[in-house]
This record gives structure tokens, C-alpha cells and sequence, in this order.
């Protein structure tokens, strides 16, 4: 057997990502302008945050435990980290307006960021 490591868990997660986006929009080449909503920045090192930076995209990614948070931000896995809710949703909405390609790390429950 053999180890893949991280890299190939983010090229898995770009290309399912991209895939998804052309579900909804066929012309769809990346993910600019549009915010990808995840959770979870344990085991797979916050892959989904930078797969979605990669595929061009603004990825709001919502971690309850503030240490695996941290990590993945110093690791750079995510770009910036947010506590409050409106300042994230306030960034996001910006991020998108300017089509940029960013990961925005939420500190709590991915209920709370949905609702």
C-alpha cells in the first residue's frame, strides 16, 4: 500500500469541488464568485479550504475545535480565522463581490454559520 499524503487528498477534493460547480453551471471553468460552505479541520488538514482556493473560489469552512483551527491556519491550510458570525458572512460577501480566491476559517458550529 501506499501513502498519498496531503497533496492528493486536495487534488481529489479540487476535482470533486470543480465537478460540483458544473453541476450547477456546465459553462463553469472554476469557482470565482461563488462561496463554498464546509466544516471540519481534523484528519483530511483542512484539504476542502484549500482545494477551494485552488478551484478559485471563497471557502467559509466553520471548526468548533479552536486548537485543530489554529494549526491548520498557521500550516496555512486556511487563511484567515473569524469568531463572529456577521464578520465572517460580512467577509465572504466581500470575498465573492471581488471574486477572490480565499479560505475564511468560523470557530464554532456549522449549524450556527447555516442558520
Amino acid at each position: 500500500y501506499m501513502y498519498i499524503g496531503p497533496q492528493g487528498i486536495v487534488h481529489g477534493t479540487t476535482i470533486t469541488i470543480l465537478n460540483a460547480a458544473r453541476k450547477i453551471d456546465p459553462k463553469a471553468k472554476d469557482l470565482s464568485g461563488k462561496i463554498f460552505v464546509t466544516s471540519g479541520l481534523g484528519g483530511m488538514s483542512g484539504a476542502q479550504a484549500k482545494a477551494a482556493v485552488i478551484a478559485k473560489g471563497v471557502c467559509v469552512i466553520a471548526e468548533i475545535n479552536s486548537k485543530a483551527l489554529h494549526k491548520r491556519h498557521s500550516q496555512g491550510w486556511v487563511d484567515e480565522i473569524f469568531t463572529d458570525i456577521d464578520s465572517i458572512l460580512d467577509r465572504a460577501i466581500l470575498a465573492r463581490k471581488n471574486k477572490e480566491a480565499v479560505s475564511l476559517a468560523y470557530n464554532g458550529n456549522i449549524v450556527d454559520l447555516l442558520e
